[in-house]
């Protein structure tokens, strides 16, 4: 299906912007005169990755060589989950940092910080992130989750602002408090134990828990008015990106080269299985999401109206995302 195959995009782009001079994530050909490190603000930045099928793009720019090709260093770490790396990033111990867009939106809405996208990480496919339940557990149809403890990765996290509308439609409440935060790979475990009776879970991590831990399918955040969503973004403060221009067009274009790579299922799979430790058989199962080649702030503004109407947001605290995406060069 149409949604189940990587998005061709970034490759036209990257491609087009070869040939007629103009680079992906809007940056201009004369921004590559940073290359080779002369020009940069910074030549080493620090990155926060997460465990999870979104970060495959930035450890295919360091093993292919794209960041180094723009005199580019990165001292990459491992976020445990997207709104810590959020943390870090305002709090200055991260230069840019992998996270759903929830927890960037929010301090910009809350105004307690200036965040910038700098680059795009993913957009949903069909059965990317799914609901599980134990399979003869007590949770049959969705009705079944009233009381019950749902594990996400973050609390106000896009997966459970996803559910949460969901849910809705289907005519079931459920309180902020039945939501339990954890990392992914601690989900199939608190399911077994019964310390959450669902979980929202995404790739890779879906498929191992679907083949190793007797766990059910039992619905999609991610259909119907959320169906090709963006999810996460790499991000790094205003101060950050206004004070290091050249070296955030590198970061940009070393990226828009990964995304490229990244249209090959198999380097994808490659990549997935030597960083996040996955067995091949999973990597060769699993839904690959669409990694997009560019910034797109009205594609972004469906996450604002998303919190907006799950309650997370105010009205009066809309965020217009053309304010968090960087200026075309």
């Amino acid at each position: 299906m149409r949604r189940r195959k990587l998005a061709v995009a970034g490759l036209v782009m990257v491609m087009t912007a070869a040939a007629g001079g103009c680079g992906a994530f809007g940056q201009s050909a004369e921004s590559s005169q940073g290359a080779g490190g002369g020009g940069l603000e910074k030549t080493t930045i620090k990155v926060a990755e997460l465990k999870i099928i979104d970060a495959a793009p930035i450890h295919l720019a360091i093993d292919n060589g794209h960041f180094k090709a723009e005199g580019l260093n990165v001292e990459l770490s491992m976020g445990g989950k997207g709104s810590v790396n959020i943390d870090n990033v305002v709090g200055g111990s991260v230069d840019i940092g992998l996270s759903s867009y929830p927890p960037a939106i929010m301090p910009v809405a809350k105004k307690v910080a200036e965040l910038k996208v700098v680059a795009d990480a993913v957009s949903t496919t069909e059965n990317l992130f799914m609901l599980v339940v134990k399979k003869d557990g007590a949770i049959r149809t969705v009705k079944d989750l009233v009381g019950r403890k749902i594990a996400v990765s973050s609390q106000g996290g896009i997966g459970e602002l996803a559910l949460r509308t969901q849910l809705k439609i289907n005519g079931v409440e459920i309180t902020k408090e039945q939501y339990i935060s954890m990392p992914f790979p601690d989900m199939p475990g608190a399911l077994e134990r019964d310390d959450v009776q669902a979980a929202i879970m995404n790739e890779p991590f879906l498929t191992q828990t679907l083949q190793n831990s007797g766990v059910a399918k039992l619905l999609s955040p991610f259909s119907g008015s959320t169906a090709d969503f963006p999810t996460s973004g790499w991000i790094a403060t205003k101060k950050f990106v206004e004070a290091n221009p050249k070296t955030v067009a590198a970061f940009q274009r070393a990226m828009a080269k990964a995304v490229a790579d990244a249209q090959q299922r198999g380097v994808v799979e490659a990549a997935v299985t030597k960083y996040v430790g996955v067995p091949p058989n999973v990597a060769s199962l699993m839904t690959m999401p669409t990694f997009p080649s560019s910034t797109d702030a009205n594609r972004f503004q469906r996450v604002v109206d998303l919190m907006i109407e799950t309650g997370e947001l105010k009205a009066e605290q809309r965020v217009d995302m053309r304010t968090m995406v960087i200026d075309s060069k």
